[in-house]
């Protein structure tokens, strides 16, 4: 398993060159296998980055593209994907129905007239998931996806990705408010990453640290104290902090980055970061 960040900013890009060692392209990540079958995690600006992936498309599976929730800076790089304009090309997007919306509502709207002129060519297939999977993966090539919702405004999923032959798995868990989540919605993100087995990476929000966090309550997301703290109880051998605030500059998050793995070894966590735009995180089998 093959996991790449094509972006890791949230709320809105970023473009300054005080910005450029964690990157300022908006949420989107990257799931393959060596054998061609690749999921999508969000359409952020970093779904650009990540277009090269998806230039080969002849003899491979249609991508699995998962949405976690619709707000614009997860959808952002939807319409300048440029599989999408590739007339012999698939592509399966897929989500659960938030607010009475399907990820084909939320996207046919995001490319309607006036805001976008052109139309997609490749053939899409919109899926609607249940609002948990419980325990009942949907399996795309080789991997089993599971997923939960978690505390957000309008409504949010965090998804679990297996591979059962390598034994490798991830947790993807963006956009939530743990401060605010009750104990039912605790819960199941902590069951997500506890099962069917340990938990390799976890990908977890931490857009504010502790000394801020109180000022964006309501707001959608955690401290990457927080974060600890559940990676920390799902026994996560990895965890990647993400979903950087506009504002949060190259030495901030450096600075970050260092409080952050000095209260990992305290937690007894294996190995912790914050997320960079481009980062590759190889999950091979037996490692």
């Amino acid at each position: 398993m093959r996991v790449v960040l094509g972006g890791v900013r949230g709320t809105a890009p970023v473009s300054h060159p005080d910005f450029s060692d964690f990157g300022g392209a908006t949420t989107c990540v990257l799931v393959a296998d060596q054998a061609g079958s690749r999921i999508i995690l969000d359409a952020g600006t970093g779904l650009q980055r990540l277009a090269p992936e998806f230039k080969i498309t002849q003899g491979r599976t249609a991508p699995l593209m998962l949405l976690t929730h619709y707000h614009l800076d997860h959808l952002m790089g939807l319409p300048n994907f440029p599989l999408l304009y590739d007339a012999d090309a698939e592509i399966i997007i897929a989500a659960p129905l938030r607010e009475g919306i399907t990820a084909q509502m939320a996207v046919e709207r995001l490319i309607a007239a006036p805001f976008w002129p052109v139309s997609f060519r490749a053939r899409q297939q919109y899926l609607v998931l249940p609002e948990h999977s419980n325990d009942r993966p949907f399996r795309y090539g080789p991997f089993e996806v599971r997923w939960c919702p978690v505390h957000h405004p309008n409504g949010c999923h965090a998804y679990r990705i297996d591979e059962p032959d390598s034994g490798r798995s991830l947790v993807f868990a963006t956009d939530l408010e743990w401060g605010a989540s009750d104990a039912t919605e605790r819960q199941a993100l902590l069951s997500l990453c506890r099962h069917p087995g340990p938990l390799d990476l976890l990908i977890m929000d931490g857009q504010f640290d502790s000394a801020t966090g109180a000022r964006f309550r309501g707001w959608g997301h955690s401290t990457w104290q927080e974060a600890v703290e559940v990676a920390k109880a799902a026994a996560a051998r990895h965890l990647v902090v993400t979903h950087h605030a506009p504002d949060a500059n190259d030495g901030l998050l450096a600075q970050r980055e260092r409080d952050l793995q000095v209260a990992a070894g305290q937690a007894g966590l294996p190995r912790a970061c914050l997320a960079r735009e481009g980062m590759t995180i190889a999950l091979e089998k037996g490692v």
